[in-house]
């Protein structure tokens, strides 16, 4: 045939699934139609298309695995954790990067709920007296002190020790 008339095809339809081996296969349906569709967009192209690159092409995806979502602390679980905050810049030394350390205790709050117990202002006012002071290391030419941290540069941890 020629490639400026369109083929025509009978309009019933046949569909299939193929099954998924170990991720390898594709699952789908396939109708007559949409591979009568690729090849014509194949020959405008100039090329023509095999079974598996049409499959690659138009076949439905398989959904991505979603990346895991951190658990969700129910409401009445209790646990033993110890809130932990760190300045993560690598200009400040070891030794003065952990903002709060809290000791470990038993509670029935939620991660963010932890937090909000915590009096961060004064916490981070009392670390930026301290973190201005720190010089700069990346800065050559002169010397040059920290700017001072802000909560969203801050690393705030929940470890959980155990739940009951």
């Amino acid at each position: 045939m020629s490639g400026d008339i369109p083929q025509m095809l009978p309009t019933h339809t046949h569909a299939y699934t193929s099954y998924n081996l170990g991720g390898q296969g594709l699952s789908g349906t396939w109708t007559p139609d949409a591979t009568v569709a690729a090849t014509n967009v194949a020959r405008a192209l100039g090329g023509s298309f095999s079974n598996t690159q049409y499959q690659q092409l138009f076949a439905p995806q398989e959904q991505k695995a979603q990346p895991k979502k951190e658990k969700k602390v129910a409401k009445d679980s209790r646990r033993l954790v110890e809130v932990i905050i760190v300045d993560p810049d690598p200009n400040v030394p070891l030794e003065q990067a952990v903002l709060y350390q809290g000791e470990r205790k038993l509670t029935e709050l939620d991660d963010q709920e932890l937090f909000f117990e915590l009096d961060i202002k004064q916490l981070l006012a009392d670390y930026n007296a301290k973190r201005t002071k720190i010089v700069n290391k990346s800065v050559k030419e002169r010397t040059e002190y920290l700017e001072p941290a802000r909560v969203r540069d801050l690393k705030m941890v929940v470890v959980n020790v155990a739940t009951f």
